[in-house]
């Protein structure tokens, strides 16, 4: 049996706490990138953090396998290598509420309404995603559905 499995190495680029991409790189790519960022590996996450600095984070297996500190200058090298390897999120889908006919960009911002109009501290967006899907009838009291962009 032929089965072609699904690739688990994973680079995540981060600039102080804002990502700025996720990347699948090939099993071979991944180890010589692992290899090159050895010196520049971080063994607390309280470190100070700098403007000048990237945050890179590898994961094979969903396992952490390190995360390294390194300079804008080996930031734009890292990515030129890997940037054909770059994932992209799937697009959210808009999201409205039936009882009240308001649209929101996705079921986030939808379930930060619901928050605060149950004032609760937290919805959960999973559950307004499954009441979309059909999955169960109502969350948090309304009706909601997925909107076609027009």
């Amino acid at each position: 049996m032929n089965q072609i499995l699904k690739n688990r190495c994973t680079v995540t680029v981060k600039n102080k706490d804002v990502q700025l991409g996720t990347y699948r790189p090939t099993q071979e790519l991944f180890y010589e990138i692992q290899k090159e960022l050895e010196p520049y590996r971080t063994l607390y996450n309280n470190e100070i953090k700098t403007k000048k600095s990237y945050l890179v984070i590898l994961k094979q297996e969903e396992i952490k396998m390190g995360t390294y500190r390194i300079s804008p200058q080996r930031f734009h090298k890292l990515i030129n290598k890997i940037e054909q390897f770059r994932s992209f999120p799937e697009p959210s889908k808009n999201v409205r509420c039936i009882e009240t006919g308001e649209i929101f960009k996705n079921a986030r911002e939808a379930s930060k309404w619901a928050a605060f109009v149950r004032e609760c501290d937290y919805c959960d967006s999973d559950l307004i995603k499954q009441c979309c899907r059909g999955k169960q009838k109502t969350s948090y009291g309304y009706h909601w559905e997925f909107v076609k962009e027009k």
